[in-house]
């Protein structure tokens, strides 16, 4: 018997009344080929059973306060829905290839290429859990009158790629079909947080809720909760939304099975007195999911705006706009000396060429992805192979989301040794190739007879840490500034003719990466639409001194032997 299907059956044994509510004689099942117990897409009694029900209503009852975490793979139709590699949302599977949400999750960044669903999910923390099925998304339909101010009409439909592969753990759950009763206990289920201004937690929480009279839910919200609305919690507060998702599921016990009443939609605060969570009633919608669901059958979506499209250097998946077009600035403090005021923390994972450099777990230099197997670094980050590993595809240095890659080689470009250096470049070759999706690509290399930079381009530089001179900055959070490109004569008049060659490129010191704490930072320019690494950190001001400029080693000068190496080693 494979190991899936007599852990399956072990459950069973163990808790009779867990496998299911009713009676599933009817429930037709059959083994894979992998051993995974899949279940026939057709019989709709299987849909909103869960796999490990309350046995019994007092058992429910215990988890009205508060929340809990779930038991592991009880919600089978909860989805996980990603941005980049990044939980954002929560979801519902309404059929093997559909997901219902909440329309606000896609406010910004509605390209399907940006999203894909996790199910068969428990801890988000776990890279390989056993039922888990990642999908990438094909469409997303935001209802066309979602009003972002009044929030009416919050509610999204998501189309997969490719179906999920249902399950015991993973199966659809149907929209509420009979009335939805004032007093009726749902469940609200997600990775949300468990306070208000809490994190949110890695393992999927469940929390029961009440629902309420729409005018008694007008009186706390001043009547902008309107028909195709509902409210779910507790007038004395304590329970509410923040246990769940935006976009997740409200789902309500029927007897035998759970139908889906609501989407979280929005509310005031986390769990607060007569601030009850607002939920989009699904019901009012089951013509409208029907329709667009019908219309966009029979479409085949393998070849549009999939990850694979992305896959061309330089493309930030969002570029940064929360810097405008400041540039860099300095001020003078007493104490602590000058303080960079245009750091900026980055959006999660808008730089998907950027690596951190590892030993024993520490991050300690920067580097960049310039193809699928190999990064550029500052030689004075001194990577060993067999030692190091990159870690690609991070945002916050204290969560990985896919496991480091070991340093198979480390090539030196071949110049001096004196500092400060003058060829200050290394390739490393990764252990094994990457696949670039939206969180990881290459970014563009310079010809070495491309226009040097001036001070008319818009660039940047990005990296973790902070200093005395970046304070508020969280220094495991990758962080962003805009740079101004300082000419070589001024850059030799601060520096000495002796130091500044024409390997060198020079940038305003105020969003220099040593005064943001980190070594080994890339300088990206924007030309066309597209990122170009123009200059790797190799120098500047460790105490941020207005006056010495940060100096860049120019990667254009050494274009040739970047493509020599790569080619012939490839």
């Amino acid at each position: 018997m494979p190991l899936i299907v007599a852990f399956i059956f072990m459950l069973s044994n163990a808790h009779p009344a867990r496998a299911g509510h009713g009676n599933h004689a009817n429930v037709s099942m059959g083994e894979s080929l992998d051993g995974v117990v899949e279940e026939n897409v057709l019989n709709n009694e299987t849909k909103g059973v869960r796999a490990f029900p309350p046995q019994t209503k007092t058992e429910m009852e215990t988890r009205i306060i508060g929340g809990r975490e779930a038991w592991p793979n009880s919600w089978p139709w909860q989805v996980s829905l990603r941005f980049a590699t990044m939980h954002a949302c929560g979801g519902a599977i309404v059929t093997d290839q559909w997901i219902i949400t909440a329309a606000h999750c896609f406010i910004k960044y509605n390209k399907p290429a940006f999203w894909t669903a996790m199910a068969g999910k428990h801890d988000l923390h776990k890279s390989n859990e056993a039922f888990q099925q990642l999908r990438d998304v094909a469409l997303i339909l935001s209802h066309r009158e979602y009003n972002r101010v009044t929030k009416e009409n919050d509610i999204a439909l998501v189309k997969l790629v490719d179906p999920f592969t249902l399950n015991v753990f993973l199966r659809p759950i149907n929209i509420l079909a009979g009335p939805l009763r004032l007093g009726m206990e749902c469940t609200i289920t997600g990775w949300g947080s468990t306070r208000e201004n809490g994190p949110h937690v890695s393992k999927l929480q469940e929390v029961n809720v009440t629902i309420l009279p729409i005018h008694t839910c007008n009186t706390f919200y001043h009547g902008k909760v309107q028909e195709r609305m509902f409210c779910a919690g507790n007038e004395a507060g304590g329970v509410d939304a923040c246990q769940g998702d935006s976009g997740g599921p409200l789902s309500c016990f029927r007897g035998r099975w759970y139908e889906l009443a609501g989407v979280v939609s929005w509310g005031v605060g986390c769990g607060r007195a007569q601030k009850p969570g607002v939920y989009t009633k699904l019901q009012r919608y089951k013509g409208w999911m029907d329709t667009e669901i019908q219309s966009y059958e029979g479409y085949d979506y393998t070849g549009a705006n999939r990850a694979s499209d992305l896959v061309h250097c330089g493309r930030a998946i969002m570029p940064p706009g929360s810097l405008g077009n400041a540039s860099a600035e300095v001020v003078d403090s007493d104490e602590d000396g000058p303080r960079v005021l245009n750091v900026s923390t980055a959006y999660p994972y808008s730089w998907p060429w950027q690596v951190s450099l590892q030993s024993d777990g520490v991050h300690y230099c920067s580097g960049t992805l310039i193809s699928h197997d190999w990064v550029l670094a500052p030689k004075h980050c001194y990577c060993k192979k067999d030692w190091d590993v990159v870690a690609l595809g991070v945002h916050d240095l204290t969560f990985m989301s896919t496991p480091p890659i070991p340093v198979a080689e480390v090539i030196d470009f071949q110049g001096g040794a004196s500092f400060p250096p003058a060829f200050d470049l290394s390739l490393i070759r990764l252990d094994s190739p990457v696949r670039f999706d939206p969180t990881v690509s290459q970014v563009c290399i310079p010809h070495e007879d491309d226009d040097e930079p001036d001070e008319s381009w818009s660039c940047m530089t990005t990296g973790w840490g902070s200093t005395d001179a970046t304070p508020g900055v969280n220094p495991d959070i990758l962080h962003q500034a805009r740079l101004n490109i300082v000419n070589k004569t001024a850059c030799r008049a601060a520096w000495g003719d002796e130091l500044i060659l024409n390997t060198h490129l020079c940038a305003s010191a105020a969003g220099s990466t040593a005064c943001m704490g980190d070594s080994g930072g890339p300088l990206l320019c924007q030309r066309r639409g597209l990122y170009y690494l123009v200059g790797m950190a190799t120098w500047s001001s460790t105490t941020c001194d207005p006056t010495k400029p940060a100096v860049f080693t120019r990667v254009s000068a050494f274009q040739s032997w970047i493509a020599e190496i790569t080619d012939e080693l490839n």
